[in-house]
């Protein structure tokens, strides 16, 4: 709605009334919390535009600050409504225990009659309950990584549509990283997973950590492929072959790629890179 032309203006309007019916439509009690969520992250959302403009080398900033007024601000309608944090965990394990069943039933139809079938069906439901007890505990910290790529997708999309959009393009994931202060999220992170005491401290713990090591691991992998690319690494090879390892090489890959994003706090790998490549 920024400066719009006309068809801008019109095709921001229907946008906006697809929003509006995605939050106001017939949905269950986990689609409510959805929806809310949704119009706490626009608010936050306007909040960060006007308080951060999105600049050059700002974008990430932004998004942070955006998605930590909707916490913020999620934190307190909880507190002061009957909502409750055990509620909204009820709510997420029947939502998506109710998806995992769809699956198993996907699942048993495709396996029936096969050997070794209720073998592979048992393991399944073990681990799709496993997933979805995870995903109650963690749910707010998943959110909040969702709603930075979902910030990130929206951005793309309204730089793609208006005429004369504002800001600056996406960086790249090579480009990608954020205020090195974020470290002190890490340090309060730990710091409520291994105090011993109160539950409430674990599951604090358990988010934050969901959070910062999400995007810790992205600027790993940042610095992966922006050492990749000094090395002439790049193409779609490279693309299949970082996938390959990924898929085979999963946990490895992801503590690799978080022990490489805090580190970068203090050693900054990719100007130690370029150092090396100009001597």
């Amino acid at each position: 709605m920024q400066r719009p032309a006309g068809g801008e203006a019109l095709l921001a309007a229907g946008l906006l009334a697809v929003a509006i019916y995605s939050v106001t439509g017939s949905l269950d009690g986990f689609g409510h919390v959805e929806g809310a969520w949704v119009c706490l992250l626009t608010g936050g959302t306007a909040v960060a535009l006007a308080a951060r403009p999105p600049s050059q080398n700002r974008l990430v900033g932004t998004a942070l600050l955006a998605v930590g007024v909707a916490a913020v601000a999620a934190v307190l309608v909880i507190t002061v409504t009957p909502f409750s944090w055990g509620e909204l965990r009820w709510l997420a394990e029947r939502h998506f225990g109710m998806q995992a069943r769809l699956v198993l039933g996907m699942m048993n139809n495709a396996l029936r009659g096969t050997a070794g079938g209720p073998d592979v069906l048992a393991t399944l439901e073990v681990t799709l309950n496993q997933m979805v007890a995870l995903v109650g505990l963690v749910l707010p910290g998943l959110v909040l990584l969702q709603s930075m790529a979902a910030l990130a997708a929206a951005w793309a999309l309204y730089r793609w549509i208006a005429r004369h959009p504002e800001g600056e393009p996406l960086p790249r994931l090579r480009e990608f990283r954020f205020s090195d202060h974020l470290i002190w999220g890490v340090v309060v992170t730990l710091i409520a997973l291994v105090v011993p005491g109160k539950e409430v401290l674990r599951d604090v713990g358990g988010n934050l950590a969901a959070f910062f090591g999400g995007l810790y691991v992205a600027r790993g992998l940042g610095i992966v492929a922006a050492l990749a690319a000094a090395a002439g690494m790049g193409g779609v090879f490279a693309a299949l072959l970082a996938t390959l390892i990924t898929v085979f090489l999963l946990p490895l890959v992801m503590f690799a790629a978080l022990a490489l994003g805090v580190t970068d706090t203090w050693v900054d790998w990719r100007k130690l890179a370029a150092k090396k490549a100009e001597s």
